[in-house]
């Protein structure tokens, strides 16, 4: 006897469930040693990203009546506003924290509305016996509209990361390695290719396409949970970790203009960090760190280093370049590339780069 299409159906959504479930628990409960000593830094967005997943339980109701109209509604609207909302989630917890952006939440709130209303309108219909309205057009039309707006705000979402990942250096980093870029391409490649599933789905109207696509999404999720395991972040996990209370007793200091005296102090106080106490040396120096040793903002912070001192990462780095060149006078039986560790360089390629950089600015800078 051969299974009824809806029958199928029901069974592969099952497994789509389980399987989001199962990779929820696995993202919630499984950090690598030593990293869960600070899960915000090395496992940022694991809090909306369970979330998320979990909220896969809300297709119940399709797992168990596949026949249904209203629980097809259901489905479709699941695979549509609702995933391609998550995947801006998860972008956005996740790279916002990274690039201490938090200013993501707000549109995430404004879509989240409309989003979660009509989630909760089809599983409530979905619950209710012998509605049978969800083939409704009116429905279809909503279920669209709401589908493209989650459309929108998830190439937005992408576009940020975009943006981020082609300019994060000059801002926040002092060597490339720190911003997870590989992580950030490969989330954007298969989100790109989960929307187009979901819409092709949405457009097909199709149990049986849907089903299929269901098993794509749910592979792409083992994928991302194997990815994501091992953090994507390359900080020791010793190094310090910016206290809280001097962070937010100096956040309130950058909305009032500096006068000249304070700038004078805050620039001592950053050449005294960087150049005295040579924090250059960590390869994995940050904007934030600096900030967090100084005790000044870092919106202060980062428009006097830009104003000043030519940008940070043009900055550390010319300290970075001088140390290597008398590393290697000190020590003439070294290496080019133990002087390159030594001097806080991430790699090879990041001295290369950053050699070739600063005399590109120091050509082109005035006599």
């Amino acid at each position: 006897m051969i299974p009824s299409l809806e029958y199928i159906c029901g069974i592969v959504a099952s497994a789509y469930v389980t399987t989001c479930l199962v990779v929820a628990a696995v993202r919630w409960f499984h950090m690598c040693r030593p990293y869960q000593r600070n899960p915000r830094y090395y496992y940022p967005g694991r809090p909306f990203v369970t979330s998320a997943l979990l909220s896969t339980l809300a297709l119940l109701p399709y797992v168990l009546h596949p026949e249904s109209a209203d629980a097809w509604f259901l489905a479709r609207t699941f695979f549509l506003p609702v995933v391609l909302f998550h995947f801006a989630l998860m972008l956005f917890s996740y790279f916002g924290v990274v690039m201490e952006w938090q200013k993501w939440q707000v549109p995430v709130m404004l879509l989240g509305l409309p989003v979660g209303t009509i989630l909760l309108s089809a599983l409530l219909l979905a619950l209710l016996p012998d509605e049978q309205i969800g083939e409704m057009p009116f429905l279809n039309t909503l279920l669209f509209i709401v589908g493209g707006l989650a459309t929108l705000f998830l190439l937005f979402s992408m576009g940020i990361i975009w943006i981020w990942a082609r300019r994060f250096d000059p801002d926040d980093f002092s060597n490339p390695a720190d911003f997870p870029i590989a992580q950030a391409q490969r989330w954007v490649a298969m989100i790109l290719i989960n929307m187009t599933l979901c819409w092709t789905g949405a457009v097909l109207n199709s149990p049986a396409v849907l089903a299929m696509i269901q098993v794509l999404i749910a592979t792409s999720c083992v994928v991302f949970v194997i990815t994501a395991l091992h953090p994507n972040r390359n900080k020791p996990v010793e190094d310090p970790v910016p206290e809280p209370h001097t962070i937010a007793a100096t956040a309130t200091e950058s909305h009032r203009p500096l006068p000249k005296k304070k700038q004078a102090e805050i620039l001592a106080a950053i050449r005294f960090v960087v150049e005295k106490e040579r924090a250059y040396l960590d390869p994995h120096l940050t904007l934030q760190d600096v900030a967090s040793r100084c005790g000044y903002s870092r919106t202060y912070i980062s428009a006097l280093v830009k104003e000043q001192m030519g940008g940070f990462v043009n900055y550390v780095n010319r300290f970075r370049l001088e140390y290597v060149e008398k590393y290697m006078e000190s020590n003439p039986d070294a290496t080019l590339s133990e002087a390159i560790d030594a001097a806080g360089f991430g790699s090879r390629p990041s001295y290369y780069h950053m050699k070739e950089r600063l005399q590109e600015v120091a050509a082109g800078s005035p006599a």
